[in-house]
């Protein structure tokens, strides 16, 4: 058999407290947190969203084979340069040999470092004091964002000694002048060459236009060896050594990325605060 609801009536119930109570003081706080916990949160939350974030991700980095080698002398009319690059630049320098190693050690799909030996030869009349190297990669990050672009690395030493070697060490790194918009379906490229000789003075060129680029690659972390003294009869040797480690990577991230990094934080401060507050309040009537 079934019941039905013939009549009902509902109740209010008013709890009044005197204003030197802990009844009222806690109803005054809760009030009053109601407008300011907002604003607290967001302040401590640095606004209502992340507008920048940062990750970590080991380049994919290829060496394009492209160099250039400009040496000065003892002769300061007498510069040498040598390179594979368009013939757009006359060389004064003989580079017989290159020697080349990228290795990918853990076989991730990722090279680790590359290892290159460059053998200058020259005259026996002239010593060299003066050496910078230019080497371009292909650059490409592809976890989070997607980045495509021809980068540069470059390799400068001068001495007051004549040298016969100079060994280099270093790690490639990232250079962002502003932050990465990262959309998915569209990478970001950079292909533009970077050795460009149509200026007479093409090495400043190179540089001054380099230097403009929002994103980029450079040394860091180098260390250098030079070695003076070097027999006639035997070419000018440089080594280096460079580490493709990871790179930190800032960008701007989607409103829905912002909210799940922010929303975490600011309830578990929430859930802490009440938690405290009801501890201090037990009991009140």
């Amino acid at each position: 058999m079934s019941v039905r609801v013939v009549y009902s009536k509902s109740f209010g119930v008013k709890y009044k407290a005197s204003v030197c109570s802990k009844a009222f003081i806690l109803y005054v706080v809760i009030t009053l947190l109601t407008f300011i916990l907002p604003l607290l949160f967001c302040y401590r939350s640095s606004g209502l969203w992340i507008k920048y974030d940062k990750y970590r991700e080991q380049p994919m980095v290829q060496f394009k084979l492209q160099y250039l080698l400009y040496a000065e002398t003892s002769d300061p009319t007498s510069s040498l340069i040598c390179g594979n690059f368009p013939r757009t630049l006359k060389t004064t320098g003989f580079c017989p040999t290159i020697k080349i190693i990228e290795e990918d050690v853990n076989i991730d799909g990722k090279k680790e470092f590359l290892d290159l030996e460059l053998y200058l030869t020259t005259n026996e009349t002239l010593d060299i004091h003066s050496i910078t190297l230019l080497l371009i990669f292909d650059f490409k990050i592809q976890d989070l964002c997607l980045l495509e672009m021809e980068s540069m690395a470059v390799i400068t030493h001068s001495s007051g000694l004549p040298g016969g070697r100079l060994d280099v060490f270093g790690d490639l790194n990232l250079v962002q002048k502003t932050p990465l918009v990262c959309t998915p379906r569209k990478p970001i490229r950079m292909n533009s060459p970077i050795l460009l000789f149509e200026s007479p003075d093409w090495l400043v060129n190179i540089y001054k236009e380099y230097s403009k680029r929002t994103l980029s690659t450079k040394l860091d972390n180098v260390l250098v060896k030079w070695t003076r003294g070097r027999p006639y009869q035997k070419p000018f040797l440089i080594k280096t050594k460079i580490n493709y480690g990871f790179v930190e990577i800032l960008y701007k991230p989607k409103f829905w990325q912002s909210a799940a990094i922010v929303m975490p934080d600011s309830l578990v401060r929430l859930h802490s605060f009440l938690v405290q507050m009801g501890d201090n309040f037990t009991g009140c009537k």
